[in-house]
């Protein structure tokens, strides 16, 4: 049995490994930089230039998430991946961390022929600096009605900055969201909802009873269900077998019992069973707009902040050290005042040249 390594990003130091699931592998890593700029900054080399894309400023950590080749043996599937990322790019905007480039392995097909866990390349996204959303809800169990609500409406923002460029999240939930130590609230996770399905528990309706392919209103959905699970401490469901969450999600009112006052109008929008009367996330965030209390965005915001920044493991400043390079094999030298040849003794017993004469 032939035993290979599997396929890493060239050139990228792993720092750290953040977490594997369905889309693969996480971890945080660092570029390879070269020196000798003229300014003394840090040099790009061209390999990283081609990996992550000219101008994206200096050096800097990035997550790296190595995704598995199965999904993209597909080729449906790999092409409406690949539009994804490219619609993607380009997009710059505080609530979302959006993948800049994807590094296909080489011969991935091949590789997956040998090994069911191949991986069919390496999409490389801002690294972002906080907690998940999960690993707070876990700790403390539910936010406050002015966080919650300025979480809900950064992702929001996120979603809507994604449809926008006609593309969808697909597997929205807990934990893809970030929390930074100042309350700042990131999206993660773009750029793959031609590779999932999306957690159970957050399915919109329409996806247990169609094809299950991603949209922007289950996008809504599934954002409406993390808002319920941060101010309940449950999702609007919880019920643990498969076919009772499918007749929840699809028949069952909107559970409201617990809900601040202010947000179970909007709540109940969000998780209308009909997609075609539920809001889109430039709608809901309008009507927050109109409605929005003025005292609870700095309330809300500090909150987060408070909640998260024990729990905040800070990013690298610095690049980890590079291993050094071999060492060349040194010469033999010639002793001194000696007229031995170096080196084994020629296995030629005639010289070349009188074998010419």
């Amino acid at each position: 049995m032939v035993v290979t390594r599997p396929w890493r990003l060239p050139r990228w130091t792993e720092v750290r490994e953040l977490h594997t699931g369905r889309c693969g592998r996480v971890v945080l890593a660092w570029p390879a930089y070269e020196s000798g700029s003229e300014d003394g900054e840090q040099a790009e080399s061209p390999a990283v230039a081609r990996a992550t894309g000219a101008g994206l400023g200096p050096a800097r950590p990035a997550v790296v998430r190595y995704v598995p080749a199965r999904p993209l043996i597909h080729r449906p599937r790999e092409a409406a991946f690949r539009a994804d990322v490219r619609r993607l790019a380009g997009l710059r905007i505080p609530e979302a961390a959006v993948p800049y480039r994807f590094v296909q392995a080489p011969a991935f097909r091949t590789a997956y022929e040998r090994s069911a866990v191949a991986a069919g390349g390496a999409l490389i996204s801002d690294a972002v600096e906080g907690v998940t959303l999960a690993c707070l809800l876990d700790r403390h169990g539910v936010l406050s009605g002015p966080a919650a609500t300025v979480l809900f409406r950064d992702v929001l923002r996120a979603l809507a900055a994604a449809h926008e460029r006609d593309t969808a999240h697909g597997d929205l939930r807990p934990g893809k969201v970030m929390v930074g130590a100042d309350g700042a609230v990131t999206v993660t996770g773009l750029g793959l909802a031609a590779l999932t399905t999306g957690a159970p528990e957050l399915r919109a309706p329409e996806l247990w009873q169609g094809s299950g392919d991603a949209t922007h209103e289950a996008d809504v959905y599934a954002a409406a269900c993390v808002l319920h699970r941060c101010l309940t401490g449950r999702p609007p469901f919880p019920v643990p077998q498969l076919f009772s969450l499918m007749a929840r999600h699809t028949t069952a009112p909107v559970p409201l019992t617990g809900i601040p006052r202010p947000l179970r109008e909007l709540l109940a929008a969000a998780l209308t069973k009909d997609p075609e009367l539920r809001p889109r996330a430039a709608a809901l965030l309008a009507e927050m707009r109109r409605s929005r209390k003025t005292d609870w965005e700095e309330t809300g915001r500090v909150e987060l902040g408070a909640l998260a920044a024990p729990m905040v493991e800070p990013l690298p400043r610095t690049p980890p050290p590079q291993p050094p390079l071999p060492r060349p094999p040194l010469r033999p030298t010639r002793p001194a005042g000696s007229t031995a040849a170096l080196g084994p003794p020629s296995r030629r017993k005639v010289p070349y040249a009188k074998e010419l004469g």
